[in-house]
């Protein structure tokens, strides 16, 4: 009986264990089956939001591009920095309140081979402008804001130094002690700091707010330029400068430069003074074409009626023309020059002294005739 009872107690013990262990299956498999259900539910949301995005990429969006429809109105400044891309320029636009959008400008700059050509600088726009006109408007110079400058042949560094405080602004003092730092303005060694023809003479335009400096550099850096144009080895600069700027005071009509020039060379070669006016009234300007006895017996190297050879440096700022004759000189025997009409700048030439003379008459009859100015010297 015992033992009986003993196995009957352990047949339900088994039993129960075992319904008990078959619930907590079927609660697990219920928990996994909701989990797998919201799982699936899960990526079925995922896989429907990546399709929809994808669908939606295939399909062409509709948008419109910002852009003001007049000319605009008021007045403002932009300003174009060199090496700008049309994107910086479009922004800079855009910032100003001149364009509705960089888009717009962008698109009409594509759309116009000419938006290449927009010079960098500072520009006189309206605000709220489409941006056809806008581009229109980069692309007119009459709408930049430049600072101009012609500087004419034949003057001298104190003509320049007045020239360039009238451009900016500054004194003349200040563009003289800027003139003074020769090295900052990159004036080449050749030059040993002088400045004197080294200053081209041509039209310039700058930027509202330019400097006494950032003028004289860009004049120093047309000269080496042009000198460079014509194969001038840096060696051979100054002296080419120096008859230059004698022949730029001498020469009255371009076809008489590369005649002049030769002169110049022609009596350095044979060690004869050039004996030029022009050199000794850059020591004691005056007026007039002539010089005195006095100024004649002043001492300087710059003095070629006391000295051979040319003088040390040049005695103004020599144009392209006088460059280009002073490299290409006429092949000639001259030695003399004489302009005979001051007027008309007719100039004779002579190989012999006599001859000459001959011309020099014809100038002072002329001067009978037409002034009451002292004839005490010719030039050549």
């Amino acid at each position: 009986m015992t033992d009986l009872f003993e196995a009957e107690a352990t047949t339900t013990t088994s039993l129960d264990m075992r319904r008990l262990q078959r619930s907590k299956r079927r609660a697990a498999r219920r928990r996994m089956t909701l989990l797998v259900s919201a799982m699936a539910i899960v990526l079925f949301g995922l896989g429907a939001s990546i399709a929809w995005n994808f669908l939606g990429t295939l399909a062409p969006e509709e948008t419109t591009i910002a852009d003001f429809e007049g000319p605009g109105q008021g007045t403002i400044q932009v300003i174009v920095e060199p090496n700008d891309t049309g994107a910086d320029i479009a922004a800079a636009l855009y910032d100003a309140g001149v364009v509705a959008s960089t888009e717009a400008f962008i698109l009409e700059a594509n759309a116009n081979p000419d938006s290449s050509s927009i010079v960098p600088g500072y520009y006189f726009m309206h605000r709220e402008m489409k941006a056809e006109y806008a581009l229109q408007a980069l692309l007119d110079p009459a709408n930049r804001d430049v600072r101009s400058i012609t500087v004419p042949e034949g003057k001298t560094l104190d003509y320049y130094a007045q020239s360039i405080a009238n451009l900016t602004g500054a004194s003349k003092a200040d563009v003289e002690d800027a003139m003074e730092n020769t090295e900052a303005l990159g004036l080449p060694a050749e030059a040993d700091g002088n400045l004197e023809g080294w200053l081209f003479p041509a039209k310039y335009d700058f930027n509202p707010g330019v400097t006494p400096q950032e003028v004289l550099q860009r004049m120093v850096q047309q000269t080496v330029k042009v000198l460079d144009q014509y194969g001038v080895a840096a060696e051979d600069r100054n002296q080419v400068l120096t008859v230059a700027s004698l022949v730029e005071r001498e020469a009255k009509l371009s076809e008489d430069r590369p005649l002049i020039a030769s002169v110049i060379y022609n009596r350095v070669d044979i060690g004869m003074k050039l004996e030029f006016d022009s050199t000794v009234k850059y020591l004691s300007p005056s007026e007039g074409v002539w010089t005195s006895d006095e100024e004649r017996a002043i001492d300087s190297p710059y003095n070629t009626y006391m000295y051979e050879g040319l003088p040390p440096g040049p005695i103004a700022g020599p144009g392209e023309d006088s460059i280009k004759a002073a490299v290409q000189p006429a092949q000639t025997d001259y030695l003399f020059f004489v302009t005979v009409n001051l007027t008309t700048g007719e100039t004779k030439y002579a190989v012999e002294y006599s001859d000459h003379l001959n011309n020099v008459e014809e100038l002072r009859a002329w001067t009978r005739e037409n002034s009451s100015e002292s004839t005490d010297s010719t030039d050549g």
